[in-house]
């Protein structure tokens, strides 16, 4: 499922690049996380049921014989406390948290696609696989291992192929793009500390309307009149529905039955996509320079991650 999440999200760089040249960056954004978070806010709450009806529950378990025990768990399957109106405020605050370094990645990754080829940020995007390990290592004050050391060298490398122009001068938008990396593995960070403390569809939600909620604000301060053409609801809809509130909710389902590093390896795939769908779809060809650079980048996140990926198997191994 994983894979499919990751196949999804390669497509997303080519159809942004090209649906952001008939709106606006910060318009397109609010648009397709609002609707995102709207389907998962009424999933959530059809789940969750009224108050006053879980209150009768409450109410009819404490006087009466002991209910069934299915209800037992929660209103419509949700355990207790897990609900919009039970959930404590630690959750909307992470929830709120992980939503603003959501939307720091995508409003630098939008509009850094109004300049950048997509299969060439499809690959800047991917270094966020080779800074979550050292971010985690950072924060547990842990020297990184030699393995994540060299993935690094690989993948400085290769981005300085991809992104330096003579003299030496990054893009612009190279940057930006850069800068949302930085923000994934923030958003990645975040969810790892935040998830798991409640329902994940809400967390979800909330995640996404923060991220509708900011860029509504950007929009209206730098691009009115909003304009949102007809030829451009295509595109938000495949990617709000499908590249987003399904993406990202199968993304914080599936991520507890497996490892991170299982996970950070299969997300590598992600610019491998970006790229395939760019010349598929847009007929963009990466430069024999850029090309070296994207072999670097990818190099440098499976080198940086097959070290815990084996010591995950070899423990396995010991445990059977």
């Amino acid at each position: 499922m994983l894979l499919v999440v990751t196949l999804a999200w390669g497509t997303t760089f080519v159809v942004v690049k090209n649906t952001i040249e008939t709106m606006g960056p910060y318009t397109y954004l609010a648009v397709r996380f609002l609707i995102a978070g709207l389907i998962l806010t009424v999933w959530h709450v059809v789940k969750a049921g009224r108050p006053a009806a879980r209150d009768e529950r409450k109410q009819g378990r404490s006087d009466g014989p002991a209910a069934p025990r299915r209800e037992e768990s929660g209103t419509h399957g949700l355990p207790p406390g897990h609900a919009w109106y039970e959930a404590p405020r630690e959750f909307y605050i992470g929830g709120i948290l992980t939503g603003l370094a959501l939307f720091f990645s995508y409003a630098t990754q939008t509009l850094g696609l109004m300049t950048v080829a997509a299969g060439k940020a499809a690959f800047i995007t991917g270094l966020y696989v080779v800074i979550v390990p050292i971010a985690s290592r950072a924060m547990a004050r842990e020297i990184p291992d030699r393995a994540t050391i060299v993935g690094v060298i690989l993948a400085a490398v290769g981005l300085a192929l991809m992104s330096l122009n003579l003299p030496f001068q990054v893009a612009p938008g190279d940057f930006l793009v850069f800068l949302c990396a930085i923000g994934f593995s923030a958003h990645i960070l975040l969810v790892g500390h935040y998830s798991g403390r409640g329902d994940t569809v809400l967390y979800t939600a909330v995640q996404l309307l923060v991220v509708a909620l900011a860029s509504t604000v950007a929009a209206l301060i730098t691009e009115r009149p909003v304009v949102i053409p007809a030829s451009a609801w295509p595109a938000i809809l495949f990617t709000s529905i499908v590249t987003t509130a399904l993406a990202f909710l199968v993304q914080s389902t599936v991520q507890k039955y497996t490892s991170a590093t299982h996970t950070a390896l299969i997300f590598s795939a992600e610019p491998v996509f970006g790229a395939v769908f760019a010349w598929l779809l847009a007929g963009e060809v990466l430069l024999p320079r850029e090309m070296a650079g994207a072999g670097l980048i990818l190099a440098g996140m499976l080198v940086a991650e097959a070290r815990s990926l084996w010591g995950s198997r070899e423990v396995e191994a010991e445990a059977t």
